[in-house]
């Protein structure tokens, strides 16, 4: 098959999963893949697998349109894309503004083109019920032939907010891949008993509560069970305010922010505990990462959460505004080796079986062909 892939470039959990995808589906699996964006994907390497390509999508400014008309150069020059490449099949990442995109794109090329499109939980919960934005973003999942949700909590919300009929929407997991995260990276790790390593990595925007990572560190700190150092990795507007925090705090010296990083396979590895306090994840991919890299997570019981994590079995969980909770759940883990074994444990076998990344891989094989 040829494959058009849109999605963010950015540094998030969706654009991970899209590169994946298609890295595997072009690598491991024959197929002719074509990322389509302003940049290319967050993960995609330099020197690319001749089955993997990039089209970057320029925006031409004019002086008639206030803002630069990326949806309009998407579907215009992804319509020269399909032609050009024959391709069989979109998946678009996030129905605004690819799903659209890849709509139009099919219906301007008047080529037969499969329309796939992933929901990852903003475009849903934030953006698509938005008033101004419910209309286009329930005509995008009408009009997909193949419509998926990367949780059944996500799956249910898009249902409940867009009534949609039951049945049109899949739910189909993120995955894990092995070559990139495993508990052998845990090998690398330098023994310090002495000074434990609590790790919290996202975008930093408001609903993944940067700030609430600050105070749960301070608490731990607080309780004295340990030498503890935090590392945030990734960037966003939030990174300011937890600065500010940690010093106000007086902990600026036990807070690192590494920015964003790749691989972050080896660095998850190295943490002790990694902290996700999000006000809500449609998935959860950190803490899947997280999982596959031998390392405990500790995270808030909304959302797609419960259903990578149960509670006391692969992880903790704490309730959206228990603070106190979630520390004394952190220091349990890091002061308590058999529960942290054991976590640890089930962590990686959840990971590796119930997100095994060929049988999702296959999974999205027969929605491409339908």
């Amino acid at each position: 098959m040829k494959i058009a892939i849109l999605n963010y470039h950015t540094i998030g959990g969706s654009g991970i999963v899209a590169y994946e995808i298609g890295r595997v589906m072009a690598e491991e699996r024959g197929h002719e893949v074509h990322f389509v964006g302003l940049e290319p994907p967050f993960r995609l390497e330099e020197n690319l697998h001749k089955n993997l390509h990039f089209h970057r999508i320029w925006i031409h400014e004019y002086p008639v349109f206030t803002y630069p008309p990326y949806t309009l150069a998407l579907v215009s020059q992804l319509a020269e894309i399909i032609k050009i490449h024959n391709i069989d099949v979109i998946h678009s990442h996030y129905a605004l503004p690819h799903a659209i995109a890849a709509i139009l794109a099919r219906d301007v090329s008047k080529r037969k083109v499969t329309c796939v499109t992933t929901l990852h939980g903003t475009d849903i919960t934030i953006v698509g019920a938005h008033p101004a934005m419910k209309m286009i973003t329930c005509y995008a999942i009408e009009k997909s032939d193949v419509v998926t949700a990367v949780s059944h909590f996500l799956k249910k919300e898009t249902e409940r907010i867009f009534n949609v009929c039951t049945g049109k929407i899949e739910c189909v997991y993120n995955f894990i891949n092995p070559r990139t995260f495993n508990p052998e990276m845990r090998s690398n790790k330098e023994d310090n008993s002495e000074k434990k390593i609590i790790m919290h990595i996202s975008n930093l925007r408001p609903i993944k509560r940067p700030l609430y990572v600050i105070r749960i560190f301070h608490k731990m700190l607080k309780a004295k069970a340990m030498p503890m150092e935090l590392w945030v990795i990734g960037d966003g507007p939030g990174k300011t305010d937890m600065m500010i925090m940690a010093e106000e705090l007086s902990i600026q010296d036990k807070v690192k922010f590494l920015g964003v990083k790749h691989p972050v396979g080896p660095l998850i590895a190295r943490a002790d505990l990694m902290l996700i306090p999000s006000v809500t994840e449609s998935f959860g991919m950190a803490a899947l990462e997280a999982m596959a890299c031998g390392v405990p997570v500790v995270a808030t019981n909304t959302g797609g959460i419960p259903e990578v994590i149960e509670d006391g079995v692969s992880g903790l969980l704490f309730d959206l505004e228990d603070i106190d909770g979630a520390a004394d759940k952190a220091i349990s883990l890091l002061t308590d080796k058999t529960l942290s074994s054991r976590i640890r444990e089930q962590g990686i076998n959840v990971a590796f079986e119930k997100f095994d990344y060929i049988k999702i891989i296959e999974k999205y094989e027969k929605l491409y062909m339908g």
